[in-house]
């Protein structure tokens, strides 16, 4: 039905039936079909799908790709999914065998694509299709990490969301003119900019993610990070704010972040860190209220701030810097995560060759040594470094740590150890061979597949399988991606989530 003839039909209820009937005469049962869900008993038929202007049947997991679905019977209020991910902006065509929409948001795999008419009724697949494979559509995620070149490097990986391997974005790497040594990465909670850290000038790169290539573009020129060699970075979960580690200015730098990516200091910014120097590895909680960042200078120990989630600025938490005492090691340290629960934290320990752990205080930030720092590795014949990475995967039942040297002899492992649900506490699991010295770690979005980025000693990323059951790693066919680099390799990794 029409809009002209509805509001007819509304203002002749007052009149006399032979006016009705005259109104029925002029809407014809098409008028009432375009508008109306279909029909009782009507299955949807999809005979084709096509994206992104007639290419591949992919996007980012952020979303963000047009996505057409030919077929029959796609009456009004009709629903596209790939997967359980709802389409948006959908528009169907006057005579029920098209539909145009844009691809949601979703995670990191291959799904079908359905179509449910308003009535519920789901789509079924043209019998004339022979192979319903070709109908599957993908999510897949980004890789980015931070190469320590001259001008600064990103490179930048679309991981194949079946067999976890990577294939190298279109116009990688990206450099960063006049700005060097690039180190940290980190993916804006909307999935839409990469943020990178330049240590040599001391500036923060904005690039504006392509949902559908993976390729980056600068968003304006590098900004100043208020302090000396930035490294680490990490996103407030609200969006709003971007923290940056200065691994010489001993501070912390925040930003407030807009709509277009760009960044602006938050008054205030930076923020002394109190004495600790050499800062590195940053987190905050899941819950937004804390932030922390490990201290690699000295006895090291991890700093912690309370975040004014309103301003986005940083207050230290009384008693900070925390070390975990027990047993008497120093806190110098590194890679650093929070388990999804929001009750413990992790830190890799430089030079320690350790991993301690702490007990989060949810009402004040407070950390609490829980346990012994625990070895990061089961062999002997480390000459430096140790504990470097650190991330946990998605359900929280194993935390990945890193082995690294710079000695080219030395082993070179990726550390997998159980957490008790319980307690916290860490227990050495299993461990598995990187083809560099690895000094970042990444569990993807779904649990099935772990990357490390290996900074020295053949620089490269090398990509492994994981059993979501035992926590275990294994090499993919190809693990080893090679970075040809005349300086240090990759520093810090990320990928959507």
């Amino acid at each position: 039905m029409n809009i002209t003839c509805r509001k007819f039909f509304t203002q002749s209820l007052v009149l006399p039936v032979i006016g009705l009937i005259f109104l029925f005469s002029n809407c014809s049962p098409k008028e009432f079909a375009d508008e109306s869900f279909a029909p009782a008993n009507i299955t949807p038929i999809i005979s084709s799908i096509s994206a992104n202007g007639n290419g591949v049947l992919y996007c980012s997991i952020s979303g963000g790709c047009a996505l057409t679905v030919r077929g029959s019977d796609f009456y009004s209020g009709a629903s596209v999914f790939v997967g359980p991910y709802e389409c948006t902006d959908q528009v169907i065509s006057s005579d029920h065998k098209q539909i145009d929409c844009v691809v949601g948001p979703g995670k990191s795999g291959v799904f079908q694509v359905t179509v449910i008419n308003k009535d519920t009724h789901q789509s079924a697949i043209d019998p004339a299709v022979t192979d319903p494979t070709t109908l599957n559509f993908s999510y897949a995620s980004f890789l980015y990490l931070g190469v320590q070149d001259s001008p600064g490097k990103v490179y930048g990986y679309a991981q194949n969301p079946e067999t976890g391997a990577l294939l190298s974005i279109v116009g990688s790497p990206f450099s960063i003119a006049a700005n060097n040594s690039t180190y940290g990465t980190v993916i804006s909670p909307n999935n839409r900019f990469l943020y990178a850290a330049n240590v040599s000038t001391g500036t923060i790169s904005v690039y504006r993610i392509n949902s559908i290539t993976g390729a980056l573009t600068a968003v304006g020129a590098p900004v100043s990070s208020g302090g000396a060699s930035p490294n680490g970075l990490f996103f407030h979960p609200s969006g709003n704010f971007l923290y940056v580690t200065n691994q010489g200015g001993n501070s912390v730098s925040a930003f407030s972040v807009a709509g277009d990516g760009t960044l602006t200091a938050v008054a205030g910014s930076p923020f002394a860190a109190g004495g600790p120097t050499l800062l590195n590895g940053i987190v905050v909680h899941p819950d937004g209220n804390y932030l922390y960042v490990a201290s690699m200078g000295g006895t090291g120990g991890v700093v912690g701030y309370s975040v004014d989630e309103i301003t986005g600025a940083l207050t230290l938490i009384p008693g900070s810097p925390f070390s975990n005492t027990n047993g008497g090691y120093s806190n110098t340290g590194d890679g650093i995560t929070i388990h999804p629960n929001g009750n413990w934290l992790y830190m890799g320990l430089v030079n320690r060759k350790r991993v301690a752990a702490y007990t989060i205080d949810k009402a004040t930030g407070v950390l609490t040594g829980l346990g012994t720092p625990i070895l990061n590795n089961s062999t002997t014949g480390y000459t430096d470094n140790g504990g470097s990475g650190a991330n946990i995967s998605p359900d929280g039942l194993y935390f990945y740590g890193t082995a690294f040297s710079t000695t080219a002899t030395d082993p070179k492992k990726v550390i997998v150890y159980s957490i008790d649900q319980t307690t916290g506490d860490l227990a050495l699991s299993s461990e598995a061979d990187a083809g560099g010295g690895p000094n970042d770690i990444r569990v993807d979005t779904n649990g099935l597949f772990a990357y490390t980025c290996n900074s020295a000693n053949s620089p490269s990323v090398s990509a492994y399988s994981r059993n979501q059951a035992t926590g275990a790693l294994t090499p993919l066919a190809v693990r080893d991606y090679a970075i040809p680099t005349s300086n240090y390799g990759p520093g810090i990794m990320v990928i959507q989530k």
